[in-house]
């Protein structure tokens, strides 16, 4: 089984790690992100009690799959951040940074295995442990539970309309350009360890609205499913 929600906020911030004074976004949550994001609600712990950087709740998801869906067309909009100035206070105590935001965010994350269980009764109790948000705790979100269903695999050798984020695990898929109308790639974070550092990124491929779909001709070696007669497609689970 499988669980499907839905996670909204009027505005979400997914910092690129290489941007420094002016943040940059990534459009969707990395999958880091989402992983956060399971954690917060279902209250693992991270460690942070013994140093500020600990992320241990990478342990407890091990096994854990995610799909993403992007719902509403990705929009952006940029504005200007005042930050006390801690480094040199004498010469200015404040610095304005500037922000690039994804305006008015919405997103449909799918959660198979690993703590998908635990964390369907807390969706469906609307119980969060901690507050959810998009990235930067003042994108505060919106979580809406809709339903578990049966992941069923979809057998190859059909051309497919995926709804979801499709994670580049292989190359041994076909696109249809055409009929995909529009489609960006984005390198993302997928894993860390429990001090924070960067284990592994994933090569995405996603279409900015839900009015065009990823189109694909062939795709052995995929892990695509289908949710509501839509067809979605798998990251790998976390190791």
């Amino acid at each position: 089984m499988a669980v499907a929600f839905e996670i909204s906020a009027p505005i979400a911030m997914f910092r690129r790690p290489y941007t420094t004074t002016s943040s940059v976004s990534f459009p969707l949550p990395p999958p880091t992100a989402v992983a956060g994001l399971l954690s917060s609600i279902v209250g693992l712990a991270n460690g942070c009690n013994e140093r500020a950087h600990h992320a241990k709740f990478w342990e407890a998801i091990k096994g854990t799959k995610i799909a993403i869906s992007i719902l509403n067309p990705v929009a952006w909009f940029a504005g200007t951040l005042n930050f006390w100035n801690l480094k040199e206070p004498q010469k200015n105590p404040h610095i304005r940074v500037k922000h690039q935001f994804v305006k008015k965010p919405r997103y449909r994350i799918y959660v198979q295995d690993g703590i998908e269980r635990k964390l369907h009764n807390y969706l469906k109790n609307e119980t969060f442990i901690y507050t959810p948000y998009l990235g930067v705790a003042y994108a505060i979100a919106e979580i809406t539970y809709l339903d578990d269903f049966e992941a069923k695999a979809v057998k190859t050798g059909t051309s497919i309309a995926l709804s979801s984020v499709l994670p580049v695990t292989n190359q041994n898929f076909t696109l249809d350009i055409l009929s995909s109308k529009s489609i960006f790639k984005d390198i993302l974070p997928f894993r860390l360890d429990s001090e924070r550092n960067l284990c592994e990124t994933i090569e995405t491929l996603y279409s900015p609205s839900q009015n065009h779909k990823i189109c694909l001709k062939s795709w052995e070696g995929l892990d695509v499913t289908t949710y509501r007669n839509e067809y979605i497609a798998w990251f790998p689970a976390w190791l």
